[in-house]
């Protein structure tokens, strides 16, 4: 066989927690579930598509949280796969070693789960070797592209990766299997499909032949994984990848930042968000919404009662109030006392100020001071 066709997937994250999100106990057990409907379309598409191969860069599991009904349900779904093979890679979020069910359960024939030291299957009846090497704990800090190198082959070679792409990585990132891309470009394999970012994200050798990839999470996890999310479906030879993105996650998160400047209650507030996200599916999506611009008060705990006036706009809402104080400083400098004083004395100097970033430093210092006299306190 020439070409070989490939499902891609990572992070999938199956019995998430989303201990991080502040979601009710309602919530998180719907996102569990579009988890699991994420999976299920991944296997309906492999039937569909009659792909060959079935790819899991890391994290399929949670394994702090998963448990024995899952991984028989996923079990099951794969050993209808009767024509694919199924390549399991554990990531930093299920270790080989951490998940007694990759070493313990009795998987599906189809099924090959790679554990921390590196290993090659061949696949005569396909013409491709797919290789491995996945994570034993928690952390994996060996660069192993530095030394693996894939021999010139007629078959088509095809490695497994969850790790850090190290070239636009921050430093931390040096505990999961650190690599830079050059490190890929020279590897040598036919394509890389790689996992840990949950965006997708494609590497080009210097002829433009896409050589590696992120899929990304299939379903969106949370606030820093905003836009479509899915699965990598791609031919694979040894003179071309055909590869494309195929969307399939349920839901959408958005992080908006909304003015309410000229908002004088709680209802055109929440007229106003309507207006904004009304494009945006909010019946199935989620929104976390930082209000700003100045407001007659300051919201503080108003911003609970603003929640509940609010939360059936859409299926997940919350907020974060990043609004200042508007003063009036004319009815202030009528009381004629300290604070009168002050106000007329930072007045005076911004008057005189021509340079921009003095006059930004005044305007500051006038409202800390206003917080402070008024026996507000103030933040930095």
């Amino acid at each position: 066989m020439d070409t070989v066709r490939i499902l891609h997937t990572a992070d999938l994250h199956l019995n998430n927690g989303f201990t991080a999100a502040n979601f009710p106990y309602m919530i998180v057990k719907e996102r569990q579930k579009d988890l699991l409907e994420a999976f299920d379309k991944i296997i309906k598409i492999c039937c569909q598509k009659k792909v060959n191969l079935l790819f899991f860069s890391g994290d399929l599991f949670e394994y702090k949280f998963v448990d024995l009904n899952t991984i028989e349900y996923v079990n099951n779904q794969f050993s209808k796969l009767s024509n694919t093979y199924v390549f399991i890679l554990p990531g930093n979020h299920d270790p080989f070693y951490m998940l007694d069910y990759y070493r313990n359960f009795l998987w599906s024939k189809n099924v090959f789960i790679f554990n921390n030291q590196y290993k090659k299957v061949e696949i005569e009846e396909l013409n491709v070797v797919i290789h491995g090497i996945g994570f034993g704990y928690q952390e994996e800090k060996r660069p192993i592209l530095k030394s693996l190198v894939c021999e010139p082959s007629k078959k088509i070679n095809i490695l497994l990766l969850h790790g850090s792409d190290m070239t636009i990585a921050p430093k931390k990132e040096s505990n999961y299997l650190p690599f830079e891309q050059l490190d890929l470009i020279n590897s040598g394999f036919d394509y890389i499909a790689l996992g840990h970012y949950h965006q997708y994200k494609e590497i080009k050798n210097l002829y433009g032949k896409i050589i590696a990839a992120y899929p990304g999470s299939p379903e969106p996890l949370g606030f820093d994984e905003e836009g479509r999310h899915g699965i990598i479906l791609a031919n694979i030879n040894k003179k071309q990848n055909d590869i494309s993105l195929l969307p399939i996650s349920k839901r959408q998160y958005f992080k908006l930042d909304i003015d309410i400047s000229n908002c004088e209650d709680f209802q055109q507030i929440k007229k106003n968000i309507k207006k904004i996200i009304s494009n945006k599916y909010p019946e199935k999506n989620l929104f976390s919404i930082k209000l700003i611009g100045n407001y007659s008060w300051k919201l503080g705990e108003s911003l609970e009662l603003l929640y509940d006036q609010c939360r059936d706009l859409a299926y997940y809402i919350e907020f974060q109030d990043n609004t200042e104080e508007m003063y009036d400083l004319d009815t202030l400098i009528a009381e004629n006392t300290l604070l009168s004083s002050y106000i007329l004395e930072i007045q005076d100097k911004l008057k005189k100020e021509k340079d921009i970033k003095k006059r930004n430093i005044l305007k500051k210092a006038l409202k800390i001071g206003i917080d402070a006299l008024k026996g507000g306190g103030y933040t930095t």
